[in-house]
């Protein structure tokens, strides 16, 4: 009975693994290092060199190799900046895997158990920074470059120097859908690859604790194989399950040439052999080894030049890193940080501010200020706090410690709305006030997004006076956008259903897509409905013509008479234009803003469709996400949703009739934590929108 139970247990893992890998994301770093070896000029001689030295490789001394580490959190304070705690408990994991003291390695299958390796291989969080400053290992970094990240995010999060740590960026999300990836040390030799060795990791998959997840966790280990030297069971590709994989190698000889797992078939036999489904370097994430011949080329990657691998663990830079045996750490000093979980707000906004100190495990005292709050001092952690008055609010807070203190403040992160402040109707606005963004003393038009370039004021054009608004997005960077939100806008009197606005876009080239959105709130802009929502092409007011450095002429302007829809029952509304740079951009240009009781058709309206997922990326404390579609008409359309590989994971046909619908797409799919694409569609139209799941 109890061998009986034991094999059911056994048997039930591996199908919870084999479900579970369906949702599981592959690593990138063979097309990383590819591409690495087709630009870097020192890449094919390094890996020719290293080559040879692994071959020849004999080690005397079995020492453990001690390797210091540095994580660079890359965020924008949503999930992905993960706690202290859940990258401890990745150190903890990976040393385990890396030194054969994880529980699980009873459960490698009996013919793999001898040459099951602890490869004397260990990390620990640096203590010392580059410059000999206290740390505790972490490096946090502010940045929407988080999102869909590739090489260009670690410019932000810069390298510390790779002959002495291990750089191991996370982040929300990666460009390529990828769980992570990695270069071997061949192909950042010399140069070129300073910036960028190391690793980049998904923050859900670092530890098991927090966003992470016991099986995710391994990714980590596999990830650092690579950095390590280490290829693919079944030959320097990203295809496991092709037949010709057993003519590949991964260069070691006790892993048994195989065509690659997904899924836990422990016994599987594809190239002759019984496979080694459960090795660290196999994508059937039931992982629980390294061999002795990976042990081998890992040590030998650590003994060669090639990238500085060789000077990590050398007892020199342990002590400049802070890692060495009987080294006591000094108390960091703390960096200050916090975020807000309200924005904007009506009347008796009540906000929750949220401590996000890092850089030490001490403090001894916190410092709020809120100018205008209730409290307007505060020593608690998290504290809370009333604002009964309108306006635009900034905060601060003091960490300090018995080593030093750090301050932050944030300037005009929380507006607070009166219907006393807002406009009446009829509502006009033409931006003739040159103090824009404040309008007739009260009405003070709030200014946002992701760039530090803002909306502005200029009267080198306009659609109607002297002076019109624009948002510069010819000089922010790709995918920044800028926000501009009215006033309340008071519905003291029935109005038309129709906003109208003009405004003026030209492309600067075939490939711009610059995207101007429009939204409504109900709520003083807690949350938000898309109304309008047109790029590149379609958004132009040219005529196909292309400029340069674009300014509008007369005929440059473009009404658009939008319905205001079911919000016309409301008190009142704001109004949110949001511009998004993407590809050679120009500004984009608004003006003559109005809400009346004229006879106005709205734009479109025989075919109107909108469609919006929100929230996007997901709120850390929203549990679900929505669909919000506004249609003229009953459309019987298809939704999908697709892995960034572009497999599709679900597919709905969905029957929505005329009006306004918001789609509780959490009762629709389960997913995990990523990076996704949905798609809703018909034969006469279609909405693509990337979403990040957290």
């Amino acid at each position: 009975m109890i061998i009986f139970i034991a094999i059911f247990f056994y048997v039930s893992l591996i199908a919870i693994y084999n479900s579970f890998s369906q949702d599981i994301k592959r690593c990138y770093s063979t097309e990383i290092n590819k591409y690495a070896e087709s630009v870097n000029p020192e890449a094919l001689k390094a890996k020719e060199y290293l080559t040879k030295f692994t071959k020849n490789f004999k080690e005397k001394y079995d020492s453990v190799l001690i390797i210091p580490v540095v994580f660079h959190v890359v965020h924008n304070y949503g999930p992905e900046n993960i706690s202290k705690e859940q990258i401890l408990d990745a150190i903890r994991i990976i040393n385990e895997d890396f030194r054969k003291l994880n529980a699980d390695t009873v459960e490698i299958i009996p013919p793999f158990k001898p040459i099951a390796a602890d490869s004397r291989i260990e990390f620990r969080l640096a203590k010392i920074d580059p410059n000999g400053n206290c740390t505790d290992g972490i490096d946090r970094v502010v940045s929407t470059l988080t999102y869909n990240a590739n090489e260009t995010t670690k410019l932000v999060a810069p390298s510390w120097d790779r002959k002495k740590y291990l750089n191991i960026w996370t982040v929300a999300s990666i460009e390529s859908g990828a769980a992570g990836y990695a270069y071997y040390p061949s192909s950042v030799a010399g140069q070129w690859g300073e910036a960028v060795d190391g690793v980049m990791i998904l923050a859900s998959y670092v530890g098991s604790i927090g966003t992470g997840d016991y099986v995710r966790a391994r990714a980590l280990t596999h990830e650092i194989g690579h950095y390590l030297n280490l290829i693919h069971p079944w030959g320097n590709s990203n295809t496991p399950g092709l037949p010709e994989n057993c003519y590949d190698d991964d260069e070691v000889e006790d892993t048994p040439n195989t065509i690659g797992h997904t899924s836990c078939n422990l016994w599987a036999e594809t190239c002759g052999s019984l496979d080694n489904v459960q090795n660290y370097m196999e994508y059937a994430y039931c992982d629980r080894m390294f061999t002795e011949g990976q042990k081998q080329r890992m040590r030998a990657a650590l003994n060669s030049p090639i990238s500085g691998r060789n000077n990590l663990w050398k007892y020199s830079n342990l002590l400049a890193t802070g890692v060495a045996d009987n080294f006591i750490p000094p108390m960091c000093p703390p960096i200050a940080d916090f975020i807000n979980n309200e924005k904007f707000g009506c009347d008796s906004l009540t906000v929750t501010f949220t401590n996000l100190t890092w850089h030490t495990d001490t403090i001894s005292e916190y410092q709020w200020s809120f100018p205008n709050g209730t409290p307007s001092f505060s020593n608690e952690k998290n504290p809370i706090v009333k604002y009964y008055s309108s306006g635009i609010f900034s905060a601060s807070l003091t960490a300090i410690n018995p080593v030093g203190q750090s301050t932050i403040t944030k300037d005009s992160i929380i507006q607070v709305l009166s219907v006393q402040d807002g406009y009446t109707i009829p509502f006009s606005e033409s931006f003739e006030n040159d103090n824009f963004p404040i309008m007739d003393n009260s009405k003070v038009w709030y200014i946002s997004g992701n760039s530090q370039k803002k909306w502005k004021l200029t009267n080198e054009t306009s659609a109607s006076g002297n002076f019109s608004v624009f948002a510069p997005l010819d000089e922010c960077a790709d995918n920044e956008y800028i926000e501009l939100y009215s006033p309340l806008i008071v519905f003291n009197t029935t109005p038309q259903n129709v906003f109208s606005f003009k405004y003026a876009y030209a492309q600067k080239d075939s490939t711009s897509h610059d995207r101007l959105q429009v939204y409504i709130s109900t709520n003083c802009g807690k949350t938000w409905y898309l109304r309008f929502n047109k790029g590149g092409e379609v958004l132009q007011t040219t005529n196909g013509i292309y400029y340069n450095n674009f300014v509008p002429l007369p005929e440059h302007w473009k009404q658009v008479n939008i319905p205001i829809g079911s919000f016309i029952s409301k008190p009142h509304i704001r109004i949110k234009f949001v511009a998004t740079k993407n590809g050679n951009s120009n500004p984009i240009y608004i003006d003559d803003l109005n809400i009346n009781s004229l006879n106005v058709v709205a734009e479109n309206l025989n075919n109107e469709f909108l469609a919006q997922i929100y929230p996007n990326p997901q709120i850390a404390d929203e549990s679900n996400l929505y669909l919000f579609v506004m249609t003229s008409k009953y459309r019987i359309m298809k939704l999908q949703v697709l892995n960034m590989l572009g497999g599709k994971i679900f597919e709905k046909d969905l029957y929505i009739n005329e009006g306004e619908h918001k789609i509780n797409l959490s009762d629709q799919f389960r997913l995990e934590k990523g990076l996704y694409l949905l798609k809703l569609f018909d034969n006469e139209t279609q909405y693509i929108e990337k979403f990040i799941k957290n």
